[in-house]
Order: C-alpha cells, then sequence, then structure tokens
C-alpha cells in the first residue's frame, strides 16, 4: 500500500479479532488468557500486542472493544492504561462494554514499522475471591477486537463493527503534565486514627462498629469509609494498619478485598497485625474531593463460634491506622506494585558475583571491587532487627559501630509502630525497661514496652546493677535513635531486614516508606535461599529496594554460630547493584 495514495473509507491498517476464529494469536505477547468463543481476557497487571504496520506519516486511530471483569455491586470497573513503543498515551475507567479509542502521532512508529500496545489494568482480580469455584485467572478486561486506521478514514467498514449497536465510546484521557507532576513541597500525608475518639470516625458509613479504645471492628461484610481528603496532582499510596480476627484452629487467616471507587485495588490474606501498603491509582484520585473505599472481608465471623469470647457480633478486622500518603517521585515503580503479584515480580537486575570465593579470596576480590576492604564496604549496612545475627557478622569481620538495632529484637509489626512513631519513646528515659534473661549466665536486656523491642546490652548480674544498666542503656538509646536518624538523612546506606517468613513487596514496601521520610533509603530483604537460587545472590526489585538470600541463619537462640561469609559475598552483591543504580542517576 504506497503512502502516497489515499486510503479507502471503510478501509483498516490492521484489524486484530479476538474471536475463536480470528488472528489474535499472531500478535499476543504476555498476560493473556486461553481463548474463548468470542473473547480473550487480559490477565494480571500488564497484557501486550506486537506488530509490524506502515508508518504513513499521518496520524492513526487505535479503537479497541473491551468489557470489564467485575463483581457487582462492589467491583463496578476496570482501570486501562496504553502504552505504544514505550510512550504513556493515558487511560480510563470501563465501566461496561464498550469501545475505546485514542489518536496515535506518527511519531510513535517513527520511521519503523513496529508497533507495540502495552495495556495496563491495576483492577485485576480473580472472581473466585468471591464466588466459591469460580474462575481463578487474575482477570481484567475482556477483548473483542482491536484496530487501527489512519484518521483520514471517516468510518469503519462493516466487518470492523462492534458487537453490537450503540455500545459508548470512552476516550483515553492523556497522561498528566509534566508541570504538574514537579511539586516543590511534597503533600503532608492525610493520617487518620480509629476509636472512640479517631479522626476516622466522621467519615465512617456502613458496616463498623463504634470504637473501641483505638480501633474499630468492621461489622459486615462490606464496611464503607469515605475520606475528605482533597489531593494535589500526584501519586499517592494508601497505607492500612489493620489486625485480622482470627483463631488458630477455627480460622487461621481472613482475606481482605479493598476497593476504590468500584475499582479492586488490593486483595490480602491476613493472619496476624499487618501494615498495607496500597498504590491510589491516578484514575481514581486526581481531581477528587473525597476517596469513597469498600473493605470486603467475606471470611467475618463471630467471636463466639471461633471459641474466642462469648462476643455475638459479626467481626471482621480491627482498623487503627489509615493514611493517604504522597510516593516520593524516586520510588514510582510502587505506583505498578499489587500485592498479589509478589511472587512473579521482575527483578530490574540482579548481582551473583563472588558466590565461589573462599573467605580470604572474597575479602581480596572486595577490595578490588570497591577500593576498600570487607570492612569499610560493611559500614554501608544497618540491620533493622529480627535479631543479632548481622550484628554478630559485623563483629565477627572485625566491625564495632554504634547502631540502634544492630543488636535489638524486632517483630515486624512492631518495628512498623517505631518507625511511625519515629521512635519518639526512645526520648523518654521512663519508656525503658531492664530485667534479666534467662540465660544460664543471666545477662541484662533492655525494652521499650511501647515498642514491644528488646536489646542485649551484653552486661550480666554478676557485673553491675539493673539502675546502673537502665541509667546507661536510657542514655544510649537516645544517642542511638538520633544516630539512626543522621543516617537516614544522608541517603547512602543499606538497611537490613532480615526475616524468617520472606516478606511480600509490600510488607516490604510499607518499610522502605517509612525510612524514606528521612531521606533516600535502599532496604535489602533478606531471606533463607529456596531451591533455585544461590547464597548470597541479591536481586534489585526496583531502586531502592533489594532481595537478598542466604543458605540458612544461625538458630535464634545461637546467633555466634553464623558463618559471616555468606552474608559478606550477600553484601558485596548489594552494594554492587545499589553503586549501579547510583551511577544510573536514579537515587542518591
Amino acid at each position: 500500500m504506497s503512502p502516497d495514495k489515499p486510503l479507502l473509507r471503510g478501509g483498516s491498517l490492521l484489524h486484530i479479532d479476538f474471536t475463536a476464529h480470528g488472528n489474535s494469536s499472531s500478535f499476543r505477547r504476555e498476560g493473556w488468557s486461553a481463548q474463548e468463543p468470542s473473547i480473550v481476557w487480559a490477565v494480571g497487571f500488564r497484557s501486550s500486542l506486537g506488530m509490524k504496520i506502515p508508518s504513513f506519516g499521518r496520524p492513526l486511530v487505535l479503537e479497541f472493544e473491551v468489557e470489564p471483569c467485575r463483581h457487582l455491586p462492589e467491583i463496578s470497573g476496570q482501570i486501562i492504561r496504553v502504552t505504544i513503543n514505550g510512550v504513556a498515551l493515558g487511560s480510563a475507567v470501563i465501566r461496561s462494554r464498550g469501545m475505546v479509542r485514542c489518536e496515535l502521532d506518527p511519531a510513535i512508529i517513527g520511521d519503523g514499522d513496529a508497533l507495540d500496545i502495552e495495556f495496563g489494568c491495576p483492577g485485576f482480580f480473580r472472581p473466585a475471591w468471591f464466588r466459591p469455584g469460580g474462575d481463578d485467572r487474575m482477570l481484567s478486561l475482556a477483548f473483542a477486537f482491536l484496530r487501527v486506521y489512519t484518521k483520514d478514514i471517516m468510518e469503519a467498514g462493516s466487518w470492523c463493527e462492534p458487537s453490537m449497536h450503540g455500545l459508548p465510546v470512552t476516550d483515553l484521557v492523556p497522561p498528566p503534565a509534566a508541570a504538574l507532576e514537579t511539586v516543590t513541597e511534597p503533600a503532608a500525608p492525610a493520617v487518620f486514627t480509629f476509636g472512640p475518639e479517631g479522626t476516622a470516625a466522621p467519615f465512617l458509613k456502613s458496616g463498623w462498629c463504634r470504637g473501641e479504645r483505638d480501633f474499630n471492628w468492621t461489622s459486615e461484610l462490606v464496611s464503607e469509609l469515605d475520606l475528605a481528603v482533597p489531593l494535589l496532582a500526584g501519586s499517592y499510596v494508601l497505607r492500612i494498619d489493620v489486625t485480622p480476627l482470627v483463631s488458630a484452629e477455627a480460622r487461621p487467616a481472613q482475606d481482605l478485598t479493598v476497593v476504590l471507587d468500584g475499582v479492586l485495588i488490593g486483595h490480602y490474606t491476613l493472619s496476624q497485625p499487618s501494615t498495607l501498603i496500597i498504590p491510589l491509582p491516578r484514575e481514581l484520585t486526581d481531581g477528587r474531593e473525597s476517596l469513597a473505599f469498600s473493605f470486603i472481608a467475606p471470611d467475618s465471623g463471630r467471636p463466639c463460634d471461633l471459641g474466642l469470647s462469648g462476643d455475638k457480633r459479626l467481626l471482621g478486622f480491627a482498623f487503627r491506622r489509615l493514611a493517604v500518603s504522597p510516593l516520593p517521585p524516586h520510588l514510582s515503580d510502587v505506583e505498578t506494585l499489587r500485592h498479589e503479584q509478589a511472587p512473579n515480580w521482575r527483578p530490574q537486575s540482579a548481582s551473583s558475583q563472588l558466590l565461589t570465593e573462599d573467605s580470604t579470596s572474597l575479602r581480596d576480590s572486595i577490595s578490588s571491587t570497591f577500593g576498600e576492604d570487607a570492612r569499610a564496604m560493611l559500614r554501608h549496612f544497618e540491620s533493622l532487627g529480627d535479631n543479632c545475627e548481622f550484628g554478630i557478622v559485623q563483629r565477627k569481620l572485625s566491625l564495632e559501630v554504634f547502631n540502634l538495632l544492630r543488636f535489638g529484637n524486632a517483630q515486624l509489626a512492631n518495628l512498623m509502630v517505631a518507625l511511625t512513631d519515629d521512635f519518639a519513646a526512645l526520648n523518654d528515659a521512663a519508656a525503658v525497661t531492664a530485667e534479666l534473661n534467662h540465660a544460664k549466665r543471666r545477662e541484662f536486656v533492655v525494652s521499650v514496652p511501647a515498642y514491644k523491642l528488646r536489646w542485649h546490652t551484653f552486661t550480666y548480674e554478676d557485673e553491675t546493677d539493673q539502675e546502673s544498666v537502665l541509667r546507661a542503656n536510657a542514655v544510649k538509646l537516645g544517642y542511638l535513635r538520633r544516630k539512626f536518624f543522621e543516617g537516614l538523612r544522608t541517603g547512602r546506606k543499606i538497611y537490613v531486614l532480615k526475616r524468617k517468613q520472606p516478606l511480600s513487596v509490600s510488607q516490604a514496601v510499607a518499610v522502605l516508606l517509612e525510612l524514606n521520610r528521612h531521606g533516600k533509603a535502599t532496604l535489602l530483604c533478606v531471606e533463607q535461599a529456596p531451591a533455585d537460587r544461590r547464597s548470597g545472590e541479591v536481586d534489585l526489585l526496583f531502586p531502592g529496594l533489594m532481595r537478598g538470600y542466604i543458605a540458612a541463619f544461625a538458630p535464634d537462640d545461637d546467633v555466634e554460630a553464623t558463618d559471616p561469609t555468606d552474608w559478606l559475598r550477600l553484601a558485596a552483591n548489594a552494594r554492587l547493584l545499589q553503586l549501579q543504580v547510583n551511577q544510573a542517576g536514579d537515587v542518591h
């Protein structure tokens, strides 16, 4: 077809038919379901098409017919985001079957003939979450056909007509202008507390119990919350601190689904107090004066039926805190995060160097690679607790540093409470206690009950008295708190978060965002290596967040047994990735 000759009315440069007898299999890449009689579903967050098309130097029109996956009345629509050849064209909220249309600048195709189309669908869900025996695929939009034609074709031919007459046409809304992305002062988080005196009380709609202490229970299968939160243009995340009603035998976990303005934005299975971080799609926040949330708890039950108490109320989740917070620009990758994707989250890069050297050659390799010895390289790292293993590793490698949680013990939920409170209780000597443990040689252990955090003192009953230990460590914790935030503000450290149970990406992001309130922190989540990973390997999930692997952790009661070699390999690979990110100019 010659670009100098006008195209006939009713023609089309490209037509992709998603029916069983169509041609879509030739164009579909990742993110699609199996063929169905009249449609193909987009599955998961991202689906893509690849094709070749002539460049005419004239504007093109892209049209496609889709139907959203819904679960009425709570889930009434889907979001679609369209990117072509790496250029974001825009997005739309789809509430019913219809046509989506957008114009393509010929410059997007350029001199080549490739047309790579990516559909982002952040509202996907599994119908089986709501209907026993339902479809277990992560569905978003069902595609019927897609076509591309030049703008001078005023109408499509009959063979390209939609599947039914009168379908609505939705135009894509262009991405926000670059000028709107520049904010001189970041917006402050909008924080809401629960309980009788909580600030969330005026916004609670149906499905809530009266406040108890500092929380509210959900009391129906669907609980609604309409927040008056005028937001500046930009990207935001929702943070929720919740505790599920669970029973170890009768109901060990509960599902919680979070919906904003009829679009599902997150689904979780929770067995313990949790902090959830959920990206808020800009399609549902820009220009809004309020945010309408629905929380679906299909496993709600009565404590009396679960053997927990005589309470006969239907209860699901205890909400303690909720916040709508701006997303720092350097963590923009969080916008594409959905908790359910965590097992399939693809790292941006990985490092698996220095995995075969013995301890002596490893230190030599580190010196030649970084221009500093292993001890100096380890100064870039700071532990966030769990237990003392990483602190012992530093000690065995002849590095003694004063870090707040180096010899501390912190469960994840308690760590989040402390980070959210900026460790404020550590400035109050009266908030610190000291007691002897039950070891053969009894050691004084210091704790801050407000956060349920504990620290080794390495000071023993036969060496001093309780009052002296308490006085010295109260001063020490205040100093270490100041030092912790000074380190955060430098933006140079890698914070090590070791957990026996692997953290989800969402849990890790919750910690990362708290750290990033004070600086551009890098978080390294360490877990025991699965069968397909080698000890010491590190993945860069996105700038600021890494995941590393260790063959086996030391027992909690014998962290001195840890072998520092694998940890040293891990640290070296994490430092390599951090330096690569720094050189690329993404962070720090």
